[in-house]
């Protein structure tokens, strides 16, 4: 899910955030944060333990895509829940625990508390990975005009210096997916297999790329133009 206020959710925040791969966290009615997720973690370098219960903007300090400061504490998205308004997806500079800079498209959800006052917004993290505009693509041809016609192949997909091996063509499609931000039942039903045979698929994606989570196999295959 991309984007919107989701009523109804099962299961509390910790739940929803613990079952996905992306960096997550959340956020409570008054912009503190109460879950952060190892993903987070490694993406940011933030430890749970030192900012739970701190100001969302304290942490992330967040600049929209030109610089500008983007989050203070009249935070837009809180007055945005509160008035029931769908949040759309968005891009935003982030500030890691080493002071660099990350930019990345942020997913929100709204899950609304037992009273009608609360809420926990869950921020979903895709980092955004720019590739040069002179990268080459491997395998393309840049033949005369057939340069822009020319098919990215995703059978032998290049080898990475010390991981295990090549990742297969139904492997690609699978880190595609994740990529997007599909769980393991929406890449079953895009590709029409088995929960099963998603799982068996990014544990071999895993292992080939030698790491540990799906968010480090995307990172990992956004750096390397796997996909």
């Amino acid at each position: 899910m991309r984007e919107g206020r989701v009523r109804g959710v099962p299961g509390d925040p910790l739940e929803i955030i613990a079952g996905t791969a992306s960096a997550a966290f959340a956020t409570d009615e008054s912009g503190r944060i109460v879950v952060w997720n190892k993903a987070a973690e490694r993406l940011l370098g933030h430890g749970a333990a030192r900012i739970l219960g701190k100001p969302c903007h304290e942490v992330v300090c967040g600049k929209d895509v030109f610089g500008n400061r983007f989050c203070d504490q009249e935070c837009s998205l809180l007055r945005m829940v509160r008035k029931r308004e769908a949040v759309h997806h968005f891009g935003m500079e982030l500030r890691t625990a080493s002071g660099r800079t990350l930019r990345a498209d942020v997913s929100v959800v709204a899950v609304p508390g037992p009273r009608g006052s609360q809420f926990t917004i869950i921020h979903l993290l895709h980092p955004v990975v720019p590739v040069p505009e002179t990268a080459e693509i491997p395998g393309a041809s840049v033949a005369g005009d057939q340069a822009d016609a020319a098919p990215v192949p995703l059978v032998a997909a290049p080898q990475l210096p010390g991981r295990s091996g090549s990742l297969s063509e139904r492997e690609v499609e699978v880190l595609r997916l994740m990529a997007d931000g599909a769980n393991t039942e929406a890449i079953a039903v895009s590709l029409f297999i088995s929960h099963t045979t998603v799982r068996n698929h990014v544990q071999n994606i895993l292992r080939k790329l030698d790491v540990h989570s799906r968010l480090e196999a995307v990172s990992l295959a956004l750096r390397t133009r796997l996909i």
